[in-house]
């Protein structure tokens, strides 16, 4: 009887261990990473394709081929927020005001009535942790009408993005977030959302 109580306490020790050690491990997995050279250099490499308009290199190197890629937009007709999912991005503007990456936020200023106060406050390359959770907030809304409609794995991925991605700002060009997968950085959506002046 002993012995039973004992091996008992045993196996319960071990499994608060590893179930601690296995909440540790999953906590420290969807934290975002500190910039690296890494980072900074393929971020310098996006920015060369950009200006190259080279899409076949970009597609190829920066584009996970079993997440894909989102880009969140309005819609032309309703005006709501809304996403699109693929393997790849299909246009590109080779407009690069600078090489430079700074690590700053900036703001974009939008009125729909005055073009005098449209656009960014600063101009250049900027690198924020500003995420925005529009895939979540998107997929909370349209659970309420089809629940169940996305599967665990994309809402895995989606949770990746949200948590551990940083914004990649290219002024008067493109907003990208980017993602580490597999120990490789990936674009991983497209803020068409931003810079959008409708109401």
């Amino acid at each position: 009887m002993i012995k039973n109580i004992f091996a008992i306490f045993i196996f319960s020790l071990l499994f608060v261990a590893c179930s601690t050690n296995e909440l540790s491990k999953q906590e420290k997995e969807v934290q975002r990473q500190e910039v690296s050279k890494e980072l900074l250099s393929d971020i310098s490499y996006i920015l060369f394709l950009l200006k190259q308009k080279d899409l076949d290199n970009l597609n190829s190197r920066f584009i996970n081929p079993k997440i894909g890629l989102y880009e969140v937009y309005k819609s032309d007709i309703e005006n709501k927020i809304t996403f699109k999912h693929s393997y790849e991005i299909d246009e590109i503007v080779d407009i690069i005001d600078s090489f430079e990456i700074k690590q700053e936020i900036i703001i974009f200023n939008c009125s729909p009535y005055n073009d005098a106060f449209y656009g960014w406050n600063k101009d250049g390359t900027f690198l924020t942790t500003q995420i925005k959770p529009y895939l979540s907030q998107i997929i909370q809304e349209q659970n309420k009408i089809t629940p169940n409609k996305y599967k665990t794995e994309e809402l895995a991925n989606i949770a990746l993005i949200e948590k551990t991605s940083y914004e990649l700002i290219v002024t008067n060009n493109v907003i990208f977030y980017l993602t580490k997968i597999d120990n490789l950085w990936y674009i991983t959506l497209i803020d068409k959302i931003k810079t959008d002046r409708s109401k």
